[in-house]
């Protein structure tokens, strides 16, 4: 029985709306399920290669996986053991340079207070009082920050159970992946079937190339930022550089929270607030590069999306689900592209073979 277009449309519409009401309940109540499959199925997916390539060699694909993982804790708990006693002599220099800052924050305070009634038009600080304005703010922000921290430890604590069952997940899906891949392909029917393994080599070529890509970007980033705030003498140049390198991988919004990082460092260190313009300016460096050089040769021509597009669906990815939604928005929408230009192509050649 044939359906009418005005039904289809109307039965599409409706299909549509389902779906994204069962996204929206299941973000609300397994959330974290799926954050951490998405996870586990992204770190499958990433280290299969190397799993195949052990393959190559003689092992077998159990010896392979325990061998990358065997490799991923040791230099997880070598990494563990040279970087806490170096994160701990930062922890306290820095808090050392928040001492000093504060201390000394009267005569600055004082000192913009000058400045700002010098500068500003009529009479806009009259009557007030630069010091006592920052101490109140500074006590709400005080309050809010613990409390962010707070709950912070406790979402941590709360979801310490999902950190041990994350590798776990990830060796199943490394272990049986060949046999789900083989059971979804005996699925496809007959007349569907090389449309689908061509489906599926795009979308691993554009997901391929788009990580290879952005891992090539982060780097880039990272040596350019690391090399110019090592320039401005920054003395943690080495940690906040490659950091604002991984901030990178956010689209839009993980490079000024990277550059505020660095400035907010900056100013810690030095005691005056212009300090803060050079890593400011090495963060902008960075981007322009990124813009009109690292992204346009690595990236771009795996993934040719709008910036728009780009803009809508990384606020829409963290909103439903956080960091991994900032992380992944991308890499998805360029997914549902490829499918959808795929089911394009097919309805095109169904209806040239109808025609003819």
């Amino acid at each position: 029985m044939k359906l009418g277009p005005f039904i289809g449309r109307v039965l599409l519409v409706v299909g549509i709306l389902l779906g994204l009401y069962a996204l929206g309940w299941s973000v609300v109540h397994i959330g974290t399920v799926v954050r951490v499959f998405a996870i586990a199925c992204l770190s499958a997916y990433l280290v299969n290669p190397v799993v195949r390539r052990l393959q190559s060699r003689g092992m077998s694909r159990n010896m392979a996986i325990a061998a990358v993982f065997l490799g991923f804790f040791t230099a997880l708990g070598l990494g563990f053991y040279l970087l806490v006693p170096m994160v701990q002599k930062q922890a306290m220099q820095v808090g050392q340079q928040v001492q000093r800052f504060l201390a000394s924050s009267d005569t600055h305070i004082a000192r913009w207070q000058v400045v700002l009634e010098e500068w500003l038009p009529g009479d806009f600080m009259a009557g007030r009082d630069l010091k006592v304005e920052l101490d109140e703010k500074l006590a709400v922000y005080s309050g809010e920050a613990v409390a962010v921290v707070t709950s912070l430890l406790l979402a941590v604590a709360s979801n310490l159970i999902y950190v041990f069952l994350l590798p776990m997940i990830t060796f199943l899906l490394l272990q049986d992946g060949p046999l789900f891949y083989s059971h979804i392909i005996n699925a496809v029917p007959n007349r569907y079937f090389e449309v689908f393994q061509r489906l599926i080599q795009r979308i691993d070529d554009q997901l391929g190339g788009y990580i290879r890509g952005v891992l090539v970007v982060t780097t880039c980033v990272g040596t350019v930022a690391t090399l110019g705030l090592w320039m401005c003498g920054m003395k943690y140049f080495f940690v906040i550089g490659p950091l604002l390198g991984l901030l990178n991988m956010i689209p839009i919004f993980g490079p000024m929270i990277g550059m505020g990082i660095a400035a907010l460092a900056m100013v810690l260190q030095t005691g005056e607030l212009g300090a803060a313009v050079g890593p400011i300016l090495v963060g902008a460096t960075a981007q322009v590069l990124d813009n009109i050089a690292f992204t346009p040769i690595a990236v771009s021509r795996s993934v040719n999306l709008h910036p728009l597009l780009v803009l809508l669906m990384t606020l829409g990815g963290g909103e439903l689900f956080g960091l991994v939604g900032l992380l992944l928005a991308v890499p998805a929408t360029a997914t549902v592209k490829v499918i959808w230009q795929a089911v394009q192509e097919a309805r095109h050649n169904r209806s040239l073979v109808i025609t003819s």
